[in-house]
Parts: C-alpha cells; structure tokens; sequence
C-alpha cells in the first residue's frame, strides 16, 4: 500500500464512529447530508427537492394522477396530496377532477420555475460529485436506489 492509500484509510478510520458499520445509521448519515444540500439548493426559490420532483412530474406530464406520481417519486398518497396543496398554495399547480379522478395541472408560474429547478439539480450534482467523485456519485446511486427496492419487498 501506497503512502497516500495509507493516509486515507487511516484518516477514514479515524473519522469513523462505532456505528459507522451499520447501514441504519450509515443510511440516515447520508441522507442527512443529502437532504442539507438539497435544502440549500432548492430553498433558494422557497422549495423543498420533494416539491420539486413532484413539479417536475406535472411540468412535464399535465395531467398527471397522484397515484401516478406516487408510483415514480416513491411517496405515499397522502404525502402526494400535502405536496400538491402546498403547490396549489404557490400558485405552481392545479387540480381538476373528472368523475372520480384527480388531474394535476401546472400553472403559468409552476412551468417558468422549471429552468431554476434544472439548474438546482445541476448544482446538486456538482457539489454531489466533487465530494465524492463522479464514477463513485453514480455507482452510489445505482446502489443504493437498488437496495431500498430490495428492501421494499421485506
């Protein structure tokens, strides 16, 4: 092992915890700080990532369910609807009803917020990668976005 290689693992072993090991605790570490910078991000224009994932659900499907958005953003109804009436409170969505569906719409200002929210997620990418590395931003996803499938189903 290189000098370098040896610096590394020891400064990681040093800034590793007892519960480092875990993947609970690991997972929550993660996300944690995942969440801070997409906070920072997304806040800059008064929204959550969750807000914006779903407002780019509907800019980009008009007409789009929540039971349908529910099954790509991997959220429960419930949080679906508490997502879209806080939309509808900005004036970015709408919701119309035809019989027994709802449909959700996006409104004039929900379609021009689009470009900011791409260049949002352009930011979080970038701060993503140069923590942690481009190859290693994208096998990471690919992990762990498998493993919390494979966990669903326990």
């Amino acid at each position: 092992m290189n000098e370098e290689k040896a610096i590394a693992v020891a400064e990681e072993e040093k800034s590793a915890t007892r519960y480092s090991a875990c993947l609970l605790f690991s997972a929550n570490a993660l996300a944690r700080a995942i969440t801070a910078i997409g906070d920072e991000e997304f806040g800059r224009f008064g929204l959550s990532y969750s807000h914006a994932y779903l407002l780019c659900e509907v800019v980009d499907n008009p007409g789009i369910t929540p039971s349908e958005i529910s099954g790509t953003l991997y959220l429960t109804p419930s949080t679906i609807t508490r997502l879209v009436e806080k939309l509808e409170q900005k004036q970015l969505v709408r919701r119309e009803t035809e019989g027994k569906k709802t449909l959700i719409y996006p409104m004039t200002a929900g379609i021009a917020m689009r470009p900011a929210i791409d260049e949002a997620w352009s930011r979080v990418g970038t701060r993503y990668s140069q923590a942690v590395g481009e190859v290693d931003v994208c096998q990471l996803t690919k992990q762990v976005f498998k493993a919390a499938q494979a966990l669903e189903k326990v």
